[in-house]
Protein backbone atom coordinates (compact mmCIF):
# COMPACT_ATOMS: atom_id res chain seq x y z
CA UNK A 1 0.00 0.00 0.00
CA UNK A 2 1.04 3.53 -0.39
CA UNK A 3 2.49 5.63 2.67
CA UNK A 4 -0.32 8.31 2.77
CA UNK A 5 -1.04 10.96 5.63
CA UNK A 6 -3.64 10.50 7.66
CA UNK A 7 -4.51 13.01 10.30
CA UNK A 8 -6.52 13.30 13.72
CA UNK A 9 -6.90 16.93 15.10
CA UNK A 10 -8.83 17.15 18.50
CA UNK A 11 -8.52 15.89 21.54
CA UNK A 12 -5.58 13.25 22.93
CA UNK A 13 -5.94 12.35 26.71
CA UNK A 14 -5.22 9.87 29.10
CA UNK A 15 -8.70 7.08 29.54
CA UNK A 16 -8.83 6.37 33.11
CA UNK A 17 -10.32 2.95 33.47
CA UNK A 18 -10.11 1.12 37.43
CA UNK A 19 -7.05 0.68 38.28
CA UNK A 20 -5.57 1.53 35.19
CA UNK A 21 -4.83 4.39 32.28
CA UNK A 22 -4.77 4.46 28.61
CA UNK A 23 -3.81 6.94 25.70
CA UNK A 24 -7.14 8.05 24.36
CA UNK A 25 -9.20 10.67 22.96
CA UNK A 26 -10.70 9.76 19.26
CA UNK A 27 -8.77 11.74 17.04
CA UNK A 28 -5.56 10.86 18.06
CA UNK A 29 -6.57 7.04 18.41
CA UNK A 30 -7.71 7.24 14.43
CA UNK A 31 -4.08 8.51 14.04
CA UNK A 32 -2.41 5.71 15.85
CA UNK A 33 -4.32 2.83 14.64
CA UNK A 34 -3.64 4.32 10.89
CA UNK A 35 0.07 4.40 11.97
CA UNK A 36 0.00 0.78 12.52
CA UNK A 37 -1.90 0.49 9.28
CA UNK A 38 0.87 0.89 7.56
CA UNK A 39 -0.01 5.11 7.01
CA UNK A 40 2.08 8.00 8.04
CA UNK A 41 -0.65 8.73 10.86
CA UNK A 42 -0.11 11.93 12.69
CA UNK A 43 -1.92 13.62 16.02
CA UNK A 44 -2.52 17.20 16.15
CA UNK A 45 -3.44 18.41 19.47
CA UNK A 46 -2.22 19.79 22.86
CA UNK A 47 -1.34 18.73 26.20
CA UNK A 48 -0.48 20.52 29.39
CA UNK A 49 2.64 21.24 30.63
CA UNK A 50 2.80 18.63 33.49
CA UNK A 51 3.82 15.01 33.91
CA UNK A 52 0.46 13.91 31.91
CA UNK A 53 1.61 15.71 29.18
CA UNK A 54 5.03 14.36 29.01
CA UNK A 55 4.29 10.96 29.34
CA UNK A 56 2.06 11.18 26.10
CA UNK A 57 5.02 12.44 24.57
CA UNK A 58 7.06 9.65 25.92
CA UNK A 59 4.11 7.07 24.58
CA UNK A 60 3.82 8.78 21.27
CA UNK A 61 7.68 8.44 20.69
CA UNK A 62 7.45 4.49 22.16
CA UNK A 63 5.14 3.95 19.54
CA UNK A 64 6.32 5.88 16.69
CA UNK A 65 3.51 7.60 16.18
CA UNK A 66 3.98 11.00 14.91
CA UNK A 67 2.47 13.89 16.71
CA UNK A 68 2.20 18.07 16.95
CA UNK A 69 1.48 18.59 20.45
CA UNK A 70 1.71 22.33 21.66
CA UNK A 71 2.13 23.28 25.47
CA UNK A 72 -0.17 24.48 28.09
CA UNK A 73 1.09 27.03 30.56
CA UNK A 74 -2.30 26.99 32.22
CA UNK A 75 -4.58 23.80 31.44
CA UNK A 76 -3.81 20.66 32.77
CA UNK A 77 -3.51 17.57 29.77
CA UNK A 78 -6.89 16.02 29.27
CA UNK A 79 -8.17 12.76 31.02
CA UNK A 80 -11.68 11.20 31.01
CA UNK A 81 -13.40 8.49 33.59
CA UNK A 82 -14.24 5.65 31.90
CA UNK A 83 -16.76 2.81 33.46
CA UNK A 84 -17.95 0.32 31.35
CA UNK A 85 -21.29 -1.67 31.87
CA UNK A 86 -21.56 -5.93 31.76
CA UNK A 87 -21.54 -5.79 27.78
CA UNK A 88 -18.40 -3.70 27.80
CA UNK A 89 -20.10 -0.46 26.73
CA UNK A 90 -18.18 2.40 28.49
CA UNK A 91 -19.53 5.28 29.88
CA UNK A 92 -17.40 8.72 30.29
CA UNK A 93 -17.12 11.61 32.26
CA UNK A 94 -14.65 13.88 29.84
CA UNK A 95 -13.36 16.71 32.44
CA UNK A 96 -13.29 20.65 31.01
CA UNK A 97 -10.96 22.82 30.58
CA UNK A 98 -8.09 20.65 28.91
CA UNK A 99 -5.75 21.80 27.57
CA UNK A 100 -6.66 20.70 24.07
CA UNK A 101 -9.87 22.62 24.06
CA UNK A 102 -7.50 25.49 23.83
CA UNK A 103 -5.76 24.05 20.57
CA UNK A 104 -4.69 26.97 19.04
CA UNK A 105 -3.86 27.51 15.23
CA UNK A 106 -0.31 27.41 14.59
CA UNK A 107 1.46 28.92 11.52
CA UNK A 108 2.48 25.76 10.27
CA UNK A 109 -0.63 23.96 10.07
CA UNK A 110 -1.90 25.33 6.98
CA UNK A 111 1.34 23.81 5.02
CA UNK A 112 0.55 20.51 7.60
CA UNK A 113 -2.48 20.82 6.34
CA UNK A 114 -2.20 20.58 2.57
CA UNK A 115 0.23 17.15 2.92
CA UNK A 116 -2.91 15.35 4.53
CA UNK A 117 -4.48 12.48 2.88
CA UNK A 118 -7.36 12.36 4.73
CA UNK A 119 -8.07 14.14 8.15
CA UNK A 120 -10.61 12.97 11.22
CA UNK A 121 -12.51 15.17 13.17
CA UNK A 122 -15.55 15.19 15.65
CA UNK A 123 -17.50 17.12 17.68
CA UNK A 124 -16.08 17.01 21.08
CA UNK A 125 -13.37 19.56 20.53
CA UNK A 126 -15.70 21.98 18.63
CA UNK A 127 -17.26 22.38 22.72
CA UNK A 128 -14.91 25.15 23.29
CA UNK A 129 -14.66 28.20 20.57
CA UNK A 130 -10.70 28.42 20.56
CA UNK A 131 -10.44 24.44 19.32
CA UNK A 132 -13.50 24.29 17.58
CA UNK A 133 -12.23 27.47 15.08
CA UNK A 134 -8.71 25.90 14.63
CA UNK A 135 -9.89 22.74 13.61
CA UNK A 136 -12.81 24.06 11.13
CA UNK A 137 -9.66 26.26 9.82
CA UNK A 138 -7.41 23.46 9.19
CA UNK A 139 -9.84 21.46 7.27
CA UNK A 140 -10.65 24.54 5.13
CA UNK A 141 -6.55 24.03 4.57
CA UNK A 142 -6.00 20.67 3.21
CA UNK A 143 -6.36 20.24 -0.48
CA UNK A 144 -9.22 18.85 -2.50
CA UNK A 145 -8.40 15.59 -2.56
CA UNK A 146 -8.31 15.32 1.20
CA UNK A 147 -10.96 12.99 2.41
CA UNK A 148 -12.69 14.45 5.36
CA UNK A 149 -13.79 12.41 7.89
CA UNK A 150 -16.10 13.49 10.22
CA UNK A 151 -16.09 10.73 13.13
CA UNK A 152 -19.14 12.61 15.09
CA UNK A 153 -18.61 11.19 18.46
CA UNK A 154 -21.23 12.69 20.18
CA UNK A 155 -20.56 12.40 24.53
CA UNK A 156 -22.63 13.94 27.03
CA UNK A 157 -23.73 17.53 26.14
CA UNK A 158 -20.93 18.74 23.99
CA UNK A 159 -22.99 18.96 20.79
CA UNK A 160 -25.60 21.10 18.86
CA UNK A 161 -27.64 21.11 15.81
CA UNK A 162 -25.64 24.27 15.05
CA UNK A 163 -22.19 22.38 15.66
CA UNK A 164 -23.09 18.91 13.54
CA UNK A 165 -24.54 21.21 10.96
CA UNK A 166 -21.29 23.14 10.48
CA UNK A 167 -19.11 20.25 10.73
CA UNK A 168 -20.98 17.83 8.48
CA UNK A 169 -21.00 20.93 5.43
CA UNK A 170 -17.11 19.99 6.19
CA UNK A 171 -17.24 16.70 5.99
CA UNK A 172 -16.81 14.19 3.06
CA UNK A 173 -17.25 10.96 4.91
CA UNK A 174 -19.61 10.61 7.80
CA UNK A 175 -18.74 7.82 10.71
CA UNK A 176 -21.41 7.60 13.21
CA UNK A 177 -23.21 5.18 15.28
CA UNK A 178 -26.64 3.41 15.19
CA UNK A 179 -27.63 5.38 18.26
CA UNK A 180 -25.84 8.51 16.74
CA UNK A 181 -27.98 7.95 13.78
CA UNK A 182 -31.04 8.06 15.90
CA UNK A 183 -30.01 11.43 17.44
CA UNK A 184 -28.63 12.88 13.75
CA UNK A 185 -32.60 11.77 12.63
CA UNK A 186 -34.30 13.88 15.25
CA UNK A 187 -32.26 16.77 14.17
CA UNK A 188 -32.20 17.05 10.43
CA UNK A 189 -34.14 14.37 8.71
CA UNK A 190 -37.98 13.55 7.98
CA UNK A 191 -37.07 9.73 6.92
CA UNK A 192 -36.70 6.98 9.54
CA UNK A 193 -36.28 4.03 7.66
CA UNK A 194 -32.05 3.31 7.72
CA UNK A 195 -31.31 3.26 4.03
CA UNK A 196 -33.73 6.81 3.51
CA UNK A 197 -32.15 8.59 6.62
CA UNK A 198 -28.56 7.59 4.66
CA UNK A 199 -29.86 8.81 1.61
CA UNK A 200 -31.14 11.62 2.94
CA UNK A 201 -27.96 12.79 4.87
CA UNK A 202 -25.96 12.35 1.81
CA UNK A 203 -28.11 14.59 0.01
CA UNK A 204 -28.36 17.15 1.93
CA UNK A 205 -24.80 17.86 3.53
CA UNK A 206 -23.08 16.71 -0.16
CA UNK A 207 -21.78 13.44 1.58
CA UNK A 208 -19.69 10.95 -0.49
CA UNK A 209 -20.40 8.03 2.03
CA UNK A 210 -21.79 7.03 5.34
CA UNK A 211 -20.38 4.78 7.60
CA UNK A 212 -22.65 3.29 10.22
CA UNK A 213 -21.73 0.56 12.64
CA UNK A 214 -23.98 -1.06 15.14
CA UNK A 215 -22.61 -3.05 17.39
CA UNK A 216 -22.88 -6.74 17.28
CA UNK A 217 -25.43 -5.96 14.67
CA UNK A 218 -22.94 -5.82 12.55
CA UNK A 219 -21.80 -2.13 9.70
CA UNK A 220 -22.30 -0.39 6.71
CA UNK A 221 -21.01 1.51 3.78
CA UNK A 222 -23.75 3.30 1.82
CA UNK A 223 -22.72 5.72 -1.02
CA UNK A 224 -26.06 4.67 -2.99
CA UNK A 225 -27.98 2.04 -4.04
CA UNK A 226 -24.82 1.16 -5.96
CA UNK A 227 -22.39 1.16 -3.36
CA UNK A 228 -23.80 -0.47 -0.47
CA UNK A 229 -22.18 -2.89 1.72
CA UNK A 230 -23.67 -4.54 4.88
CA UNK A 231 -21.42 -6.73 7.12
CA UNK A 232 -21.59 -8.81 10.17
CA UNK A 233 -18.85 -10.11 11.57
CA UNK A 234 -18.53 -13.28 14.17
CA UNK A 235 -18.88 -12.30 18.05
CA UNK A 236 -16.02 -12.16 20.28
CA UNK A 237 -15.80 -12.04 23.55
CA UNK A 238 -15.86 -8.23 24.23
CA UNK A 239 -13.58 -6.53 27.07
CA UNK A 240 -14.75 -2.85 26.24
CA UNK A 241 -15.61 -0.81 22.84
CA UNK A 242 -13.47 2.27 23.59
CA UNK A 243 -11.51 3.07 20.56
CA UNK A 244 -12.96 0.61 18.47
CA UNK A 245 -14.90 3.19 16.01
CA UNK A 246 -11.89 5.11 15.69
CA UNK A 247 -10.04 2.04 14.44
CA UNK A 248 -13.12 1.14 12.28
CA UNK A 249 -12.36 5.59 10.34
CA UNK A 250 -8.73 4.17 9.94
CA UNK A 251 -9.27 1.24 8.23
CA UNK A 252 -12.30 2.79 5.91
CA UNK A 253 -9.77 6.03 4.96
CA UNK A 254 -6.80 3.57 4.18
CA UNK A 255 -8.84 1.18 1.90
CA UNK A 256 -10.65 3.96 0.22
CA UNK A 257 -7.41 6.01 -0.34
CA UNK A 258 -5.83 2.45 -1.58
CA UNK A 259 -8.65 2.10 -4.02
CA UNK A 260 -10.25 -1.29 -2.03
CA UNK A 261 -13.77 -2.13 -2.92
CA UNK A 262 -16.32 -1.36 -0.09
CA UNK A 263 -16.82 -5.00 0.65
CA UNK A 264 -13.21 -5.63 1.50
CA UNK A 265 -12.70 -2.02 3.36
CA UNK A 266 -15.81 -3.22 5.78
CA UNK A 267 -14.63 -6.65 6.43
CA UNK A 268 -11.54 -5.84 7.35
CA UNK A 269 -12.55 -2.52 9.48
CA UNK A 270 -14.84 -5.16 11.09
CA UNK A 271 -12.07 -7.05 11.61
CA UNK A 272 -9.73 -4.43 13.71
CA UNK A 273 -12.58 -3.09 15.48
CA UNK A 274 -13.46 -6.69 16.62
CA UNK A 275 -10.09 -7.32 17.84
CA UNK A 276 -9.94 -3.83 19.72
CA UNK A 277 -12.99 -4.57 21.29
CA UNK A 278 -11.42 -7.53 22.93
CA UNK A 279 -8.41 -6.00 24.39
CA UNK A 280 -8.85 -3.06 27.06
CA UNK A 281 -8.12 0.61 25.61
CA UNK A 282 -8.17 2.01 22.71
CA UNK A 283 -4.85 1.55 21.26
CA UNK A 284 -3.93 -2.20 21.68
CA UNK A 285 -1.40 -3.26 18.83
CA UNK A 286 -3.36 -4.98 15.90
CA UNK A 287 -2.10 -8.56 14.75
CA UNK A 288 -0.18 -8.71 11.85
CA UNK A 289 -2.10 -11.30 10.32
CA UNK A 290 -5.17 -8.86 10.32
CA UNK A 291 -3.18 -5.71 9.33
CA UNK A 292 -1.85 -7.72 6.17
CA UNK A 293 -5.45 -8.78 5.08
CA UNK A 294 -5.70 -5.15 4.30
CA UNK A 295 -2.89 -5.59 1.32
Amino acid sequence: MDKYTLIGIGEILWDEFPGSKKLGGAPANFAFHANQLGARGMIISRVGDDLPGNKIKAELNKKEVPYLLSVDPDHPTGRVSVKTDKKGMPEYIIHENSSWDFLSFDPHFSEIARTADAVCFGTLAQRNPVSGQTIKNFIRATKKTCLKILDINLRQNYYSKKILSDLLNLADILKLNHDELNIITQMFLTEEEETACLEELISMFYLEMVVLTKGKHGSRIFADKYHDSIYKSKPVEMIDSVGAGDSFSAVVALGLLNGFGLEKINKTASSVASYVCTKKGATPVIPKKIIHSMN
